[in-house]
């Protein structure tokens, strides 16, 4: 395992002040146990802002090789076993992608899991393709949509042409990356001149997240970045996209999966809400609500990325 201390991802910035001390004090420990729906426990390493632009991001954070092999490992059951509650979320995210581009095309999907997505969008007639660095992930995916196209890898690995989609999503994706303005460059030369990018990330803005502050349940090892819709913006327009706008994100889970989760934090409730997730009864009580985060949308900007001033 490796941390390395970064730059601000949107301004390059390199002066940052302390919001949140750590919560993980084995640093030495294995990375892999902090991350996805599966995780043994859940923390964060230090969490700063930048001095220059204000985004909130994990500093010291895991490099890129230790998320490449986290990622490439990775196995997550209880991903699964939360399908029902990831359809609801995967059509309500449809229903945004199609609010913009109404007509099915061609559509990829970065950081796929297990296909949901893919599969919601591909029996709504999308030409559907997804992605992901996960074997394990994409085999699974493969099972759900067996017409579909999938591939394997991290972005740096896999390569489409040039206005190969006319939609690319990146749900709860770009928090998780080591360089988001390079992952954004790359989706954008995949579009079409007319294309759409719709992602989701934290909202480090958000009502939840001012109300939580250190205890908001998205400050997790795996989330590198917490945008803001300035932040974002500022992002997107570096890369080349046209921010529409943001929207608040409602999640859905039950009861069960809440308490699962709430599970993965030390304290002395930890045993009692762990048997409570395996109750029957209230893995049929349906919740929606919002945990702070955001869906946005961008457009392609005709004539490519624009130079943008950097924030003083």
């Amino acid at each position: 395992m490796m941390l390395a201390t970064v730059p601000c991802a949107v301004c390059s910035g390199t002066r940052f002040s302390l919001v949140y001390a750590a919560t993980i004090d084995d640093h030495g420990g294995e990375p892999s146990a902090y991350f996805g729906s599966s995780r043994a426990r859940a923390g964060y390493l230090p969490i700063v802002r930048c001095s220059r632009c204000g985004l909130v991001m994990t500093n010291p954070q895991d490099d890129h090789g230790t998320l490449a092999r986290v990622y490439g490992a990775h196995e997550d059951d209880v991903y699964e076993l939360e399908h029902d509650n990831r359809r609801h979320a995967a059509l309500d995210h449809l229903a945004l992608v199609t609010a913009y581009r109404p007509n099915p095309a061609r559509i990829l999907d970065v950081g796929c899991a297990t296909g949901i997505f893919v599969g919601v969008a591909q029996q709504a007639g999308w030409q559907a393709t997804g992605v992901d660095a996960s074997e394990w992930m994409v085999s699974r995916a493969r099972i759900r949509c067996p017409t579909a196209a999938f591939r394997v890898g991290t972005l740096d690995e896999i390569q489409f042409p040039a206005d190969s989609f006319e939609v690319i999503t990146l749900w709860d994706v770009l928090e998780h990356v080591s360089s988001p303005r390079q992952t954004l460059d790359r989706v954008r030369n995949w579009l079409t001149p007319d294309g759409c990018l719709f992602l989701s990330v934290p909202n480090a803005d958000s009502v939840m997240a001012r109300l939580m502050g250190r205890r908001w349940v998205l400050l997790l090892r795996e989330h590198l970045w917490y945008f803001s819709p300035v932040t974002l913006a500022t992002l997107l327009r570096q890369a080349g996209f046209d921010p529409v706008r943001p929207r608040p994100k409602r999640v859905h889970f039950s009861l069960a999966n809440v308490l699962a989760r709430l599970a993965q934090y030390p304290g002395p409730w930890r045993g009692a809400m762990s048997r409570l997730s395996r109750a029957p009864a209230l893995k049929r009580v349906k919740l929606r609500f919002p945990m702070g985060e955001m869906d946005v949308v961008a457009r392609v900007r005709p004539g490519g990325p624009a130079t943008v001033a950097r924030t003083r």
